[in-house]
């Protein structure tokens, strides 16, 4: 019997590996996310060590407090531009996700193929194994008649 081939191997194998980047794609957007939330953590726990700082001095003069007044608008300003990232980057999330099981769908279509041609092929394999035997079976019985 020749041995199993597929013939669609290398584009199952193909696909394995379209469905892996999409994978990869995905952590590194869910990476970014997370880079762009422990950035605006970091940014919120600034103006509030400042503050803290501040308000911990014994006497606090109007420049101070203008000057702590121009950092919150600032940090108002920053948060806002990372939440806008961090929505985006969670949408470009949904999308790669979209992608990541289309990827995957497309590889286990040929999978399932392969498995199928392979039980297939296993079943005609171990039936011309059975035949086979079958016959040296028979031509043995036929030399030795007694």
């Amino acid at each position: 019997m020749k041995r199993f081939h597929f013939p669609l191997e290398r584009v199952r194998r193909w696909r394995s590996e379209q469905a892996s980047l999409e994978e990869l794609k995905l952590q590194q957007l869910r990476a970014q996310l997370a880079s762009l939330g422990s950035e605006k953590y970091q940014v919120q726990e600034n103006l509030a060590q400042n503050e803290r700082q501040l308000f911990a001095e014994q006497s606090l003069t109007s420049i101070d407090l203008e000057s702590l007044d121009s950092y919150r608008f600032y940090v108002r300003g920053r948060v806002r531009d990372l939440e806008q990232r961090e929505r985006a980057c969670e949408e470009k999330i949904t999308n790669q996700r979209r992608q990541v099981i289309e990827a995957r769908r497309s590889f286990e279509l040929l999978d399932r193929l392969r498995t199928g041609a392979l039980q297939h092929w296993t079943a005609a394999a171990a039936k011309e194994q059975e035949d086979l035997a079958a016959e040296l079976f028979l031509s043995r019985d036929r030399r030795n008649p007694a």
